[in-house]
């Protein structure tokens, strides 16, 4: 701000004092010419340096993000953290099994829990009863395990799960 004032004030003096003002106040005249100078200087520099700053983040913009992406991006789950996941029997409901149980809704099988006592059994809609990971159909007997995000996949799909790159021990919301 008290560049700009300057700027007007001073630019009057120099111009409007003419010749008369470097020979009645020859330094008054020299000092004004001075800020004038520093002035433009200063303008000259902070345009510059906001033009510097502007090209910068354009052009480099994309190269930090991709390095802080490179920096925060986790590893592949551990076989130990696959390992650590609830494991499950899947078995198919026929009619028969849904007349039973009770069962109006299009239900396609039951995951019931490996190593729990009494086993835990959760009922899969048809379209549930599928790998998240190939999107095949379960079939009878297969042994499959559940992700905390409720996502199931079989046991020999390990390698894809892992090559996620995602941390499976906790619940991704």
């Amino acid at each position: 701000m008290f560049s700009f004032i300057w700027w007007i004030i001073g630019f009057y003096w120099v111009s409007a004092g003419g010749h008369a003002f470097s020979q009645d106040a020859p330094l008054l005249y020299w000092l004004s010419i001075v800020f004038l100078a520093f002035d433009v200087f200063f303008v000259v520099f902070c345009v510059a340096l906001a033009c510097l700053i502007g090209i910068a983040v354009c052009c480099c913009l994309p190269c930090i993000i991709a390095i802080l992406y490179a920096i925060t991006d986790q590893e592949e789950a551990s076989e130990e953290d696959i390992n650590s996941l609830s494991k499950y029997m899947f078995r198919t409901m026929g009619d028969v099994d849904k007349q039973v149980a009770g069962i109006a809704a299009p239900v396609c099988g039951v995951m019931t829990e490996c190593g729990t006592d009494p086993p835990i059994e959760h009922i899969l809609l048809a379209e549930d009863a599928e790998c998240s990971i190939c999107l095949c159909p379960y079939e009878d007997g297969v042994e499959l395990q559940e992700l905390p995000c409720n996502h199931h996949f079989p046991l020999h799909l390990h390698r894809e799960v892992a090559s996620h790159k995602r941390d499976i021990s906790v619940v991704q919301v």
